[in-house]
Formats: structure tokens, sequence, C-alpha cells
């Protein structure tokens, strides 16, 4: 039974991983610095907008360490073996974040699609992704490795809503085919809630799981 829980709990970071290196691997098309590329193609109007072309960039290439490094923190094998790594990048992952993917995906926010409700949503995400982390750093700093790890969850669910949004956009075009304002909105606020409400799931099962633990060993 354990070793069933290890190969799903493995193909469930298997999927992760590589949907955070396909989506690693399509921005990467944003580094040519041309204007016209991909989502560019829809923001013509402030493109060359001198502080929020600067912006996009510095929270592209930051995003783009941080859906990298991220899944790497979450495999214990890799953790075990490579424990001065692990540390490495969790550095690189909690520090590309606090410094600069969080405050400039604020900055962003105020120029999203959707209109307000959209600013919104991506503001509120952007205050949760740097709390989460900045809480990961603290607990790690002490010492508190449990909780260390929830709040890694928590962030990381934040982090990979780029790639839940990417999932989400195309699946609700074909339901709502009329409405491109209420896919860009609705799309703004799932892509991260239903990350955290995944992510407080498993957080709720693991300590169920220590306690159920605890028990076992002191039922008194």
């Amino acid at each position: 039974m354990a070793r069933m829980i290890q190969r799903i709990q493995f193909s469930i970071w298997l999927l992760m991983a590589m949907l955070a290196m396909i989506l690693f691997v399509i921005t990467a098309s944003y580094l040519s610095f041309k204007s016209d590329v991909n989502f560019l193609l829809v923001k013509q109007d402030i493109v060359n907008d001198s502080i929020w072309r600067p912006t996009f960039y510095i929270h592209v290439i930051s995003g783009m360490l941080v859906i990298l490094v991220g899944p790497f923190q979450f495999l214990k094998s890799f953790r075990t073996k490579f424990l001065n790594w692990h540390k490495l990048g969790g550095k690189i992952y909690a520090y590309s974040i606090l410094l600069l993917a969080a405050p400039t995906g604020l900055i962003m926010a105020f120029y999203a699609e959707g209109g307000l409700w959209s600013t919104v949503a991506f503001s509120i995400m952007s205050i949760l992704w740097f709390v989460t982390t900045l809480m990961a750093v603290i607990k790690i700093k002490q010492r508190k490795i449990e909780e260390h790890k929830m709040w890694m969850m928590r962030s990381y669910a934040l982090s990979f809503a780029a790639v839940t949004l990417r999932l989400l956009v195309p699946l609700f075009s074909l339901f709502i085919l009329d409405n491109e304002d209420l896919i860009t909105v609705s799309t703004a606020w799932l892509s991260w809630m239903l990350n955290l409400l995944v992510a407080e799931g498993m957080i709720f099962a693991i300590q169920q799981k220590h306690k159920r633990a605890a028990y076992a060993q002191n039922p008194n």
C-alpha cells in the first residue's frame, strides 16, 4: 500500500514537473525580446511602455527560474541526495519571488486584461505569493521543517497558477465562447484559487497522517 501511494505521489510530481517544463519552454520565446510574441500581441497598446515592458521581462525571467526550480524542491530523493543543491535551489526560488516575481506581478496586475476584477485577482495572488514564500523562508530559518514544507506547498501552488491559467483559458473557451471578459476574469481568479484549494487539501491530509502516527505511538 505504501509503495502504491509513493508511485501515485511520484506520478503527480512528474505531471506537475512536465507541465512546468512545458511552460518554461513556451515562456522562453519571450527572451527574443521581440514585441510581437504570444501574450505581447494583445498588449500592443502598452508594449513599449517604459514601466510595463521592463516589469514584464523581470517578471518573466524570474518566473522562469521559479517554475524550473520549484518541482525539484518537493522531490524527496533529490533533497536527500543533494541537500546542498536543495538549499541553493530554495534560495533561488524564494528570492526570485520575494525580490522580483511577486513585486512585478503586483505592478502588472494594474495592467491586466479584464479590468478591475482581474486587477484585484492578480493583486491578491501576488500578495499571497509574497507572504507564503516569506513564511516558508522564516520557518526554515527557525528550523521548523514541517511548517516550512506546508508554506512551500502554498507558495508553489501560487507559482503554478501560471500553468493553471494556460490550461483553464482554452478549456473555458470551449464552454463560454461568446464572453471573452467572463473567461478572462474567471480564470484570473480560479487559476490560483483552485491551486490553493488543492494545496490546503494536501496539507490537511498530511497533518491528519501525522496526528494518526502520533496517536499510534502514544494512544494515551
